[in-house]
């Protein structure tokens, strides 16, 4: 049984992830913490309760960090849209925030609610050794947390990333988009001695979906299957225009790996974030060569079974869709 705390900037694929999350029955999902990432933190957050309402989800969400440590703000909405996630159908459905917020002010007894910093460090300390940390965008939160309370790193389990590459990058040439948003914030995480998974562009790449699965959605018929076959079948056309060119997926890597981690190989390695390059920020630079050369810090996912993972994450998607 994994106890999870995610951390996330809804996105599609995060949608995808966070719906895995909700069907595995092995996994307690303590909480969700917001950062800016796809899109301004607002977008985000607001993003992430409606999915929540509206896919059921039983789950606090906390907003968090709405900039990185260093730097300017930088979002994917060039590639996503003004939303972070674009749809080819029906916009999922407004949510009240306040409301939202008030309803589970309520329910945890407190109000206003905490910073999703402040309730990422309460949720470690109250389940010392045992929470899994799975982060699915810039790690923002995650280094403020150990930066605000650095006696929770041994406390924590371990932390299952998407982000960073052991080869090309995809937001630059050199750099994966989730690290290079802040990788003063991943220097620091990829530092803090905690045991750690790094899911990265070269794994995701393995991972790939087509419009086959994006009618097996929308042949469910329902409402809820009809929203997300519109953000889909808008992620697909990412990389094609037609939706025709198979699309890797990013996020769900790791909510598959929770599920069946039979299917996926890795590597141990030292991992570097590179943060001065002219052409290299936000670089994982990853030295293999361990132990000769280097320590390992991170066990870096090197191969999955790509069919038998996408065949996972739909049976566990079309479950929650019904």
């Amino acid at each position: 049984m994994h106890k999870i705390w995610l951390d996330t900037d809804p996105g599609f694929d995060d949608w995808l992830a966070m719906l895995m999350l909700s069907a595995n029955l092995d996994v307690t999902w303590l909480g969700v913490s917001v950062v800016a990432g796809n899109a301004p933190l607002a977008t985000t957050y607001d993003n992430a309760l409606r999915i929540k309402k509206h896919y059921h989800l039983d789950v606090p969400v906390y907003p968090g960090c709405d900039a990185p440590l260093a730097g300017a703000v930088e979002t994917a909405q060039c590639i996503l849209g003004d939303s972070g996630m674009n749809t080819t159908g029906e916009a999922l459905p407004s949510v009240d925030i306040a409301a939202a917020e008030a309803a589970q002010a309520a329910q945890e007894q407190r109000s206003p609610l905490p910073h999703a910093v402040d309730a990422l460090i309460e949720a470690v300390r109250a389940h010392a050794g045992e929470i899994t940390l799975m982060c699915i965008a810039p790690l923002t939160n995650i280094a403020t947390a150990l930066q605000r309370a650095p006696e929770i790193a041994p406390l924590i389990k371990e932390i299952i990333l998407m982000g960073g590459s052991a080869d090309q990058g995809n937001h630059t040439a050199a750099a994966e988009f989730n690290i290079f948003a802040d990788p003063e914030a991943a220097d620091i995480v990829f530092r803090a001695g905690i045991a750690l998974r790094m899911f990265g562009l070269n794994l995701c790449r393995q991972l790939l979906v087509t419009a086959a699965e994006v009618q097996q959605v929308r042949a469910l018929g329902t409402l809820r299957a009809k929203w997300l076959a519109g953000y889909f079948e808008a992620y697909l056309r990412i990389r094609s225009a037609d939706g025709s060119v198979p699309m890797p997926m990013y996020d769900p890597a790791v909510a598959i790996w929770l599920k069946r981690p039979e299917l996926f190989s890795f590597a141990p390695a030292h991992v570097d974030i590179e943060l001065q390059g002219r052409l290299t920020r936000g670089m994982t630079v990853c030295e293999f060569r361990v132990p000769r050369r280097a320590v390992a810090n991170a066990e870096v996912a090197m191969t999955v079974d790509g069919p038998r993972a996408m065949e996972c994450m739909m049976q566990e998607l079309l479950g929650t869709l019904s």
